[in-house]
């Protein structure tokens, strides 16, 4: 048995796991958010002005279509003029990066689909954020279609970062007791 003078107190646990936590944030954020970046600046370098700016890569199903998009999902708010377009878009992912990291701060450890979901939707977040803010639109060069009988719109890997990480926020509501069940209501009948 271990000498119980010598485990770290509950305190002492609970900072090493924050300062952990914190660690991966701070580590994994840049890396994918650089990860984000170099695949746009290559699609910029490789794609764009090219072969119409488009490469096929699985027949009938996947190319590369080097895009930008001026408005945020599905193109919304493109319209908008460009000083007002960059500062709403701008300021909208600054406040959810505020939120996110809020959340992220009291995420308890064992919600570890929440946690990995926060951290996908920030790198995704900050990488079209880099977009907006130095070139006023985001490059956009992934697009999956079936044939020409469907076509989804051209994404990134910024949107798949926030794509996922939506999914790991609906998976970890759906696991999460407390969100699942309604409250009870004391002293009701």
């Amino acid at each position: 048995m271990t000498d119980p003078s010598q485990r770290p107190s509950r305190e002492g646990r609970e900072a090493g796991t924050r300062d952990r936590r914190w660690a991966l944030f701070v580590g994994l954020v840049p890396l994918a958010v650089l990860f984000d970046q170099v695949t746009k600046y290559l699609a910029d370098e490789h794609l764009a002005g090219r072969m119409g700016g488009v490469r096929e890569v699985v027949e009938g199903f996947f190319m590369l279509r080097y895009s930008t998009n001026r408005g945020a999902f599905f193109s919304i708010g493109e319209g908008l003029p460009d000083g007002v377009r960059v500062a709403f878009f701008a300021t909208a992912a600054l406040a959810a990066l505020g939120a996110i990291v809020w959340v992220y701060r009291d995420a308890p450890a064992e919600r570890g689909g929440l946690r990995a979901g926060l951290l996908l939707l920030a790198a995704g977040a900050i990488g079209n954020l880099i977009d907006r803010v130095q070139y006023g639109e985001v490059i956009d060069f992934l697009h999956l279609h079936y044939r020409d009988v469907f076509h989804w719109a051209t994404f990134n890997v910024a949107d798949i970062y926030i794509t996922i990480g939506l999914v790991f926020l609906i998976w970890d509501a759906f696991r999460t007791p407390a969100l699942r069940e309604p409250a009870e209501v004391s002293g009701t009948t």
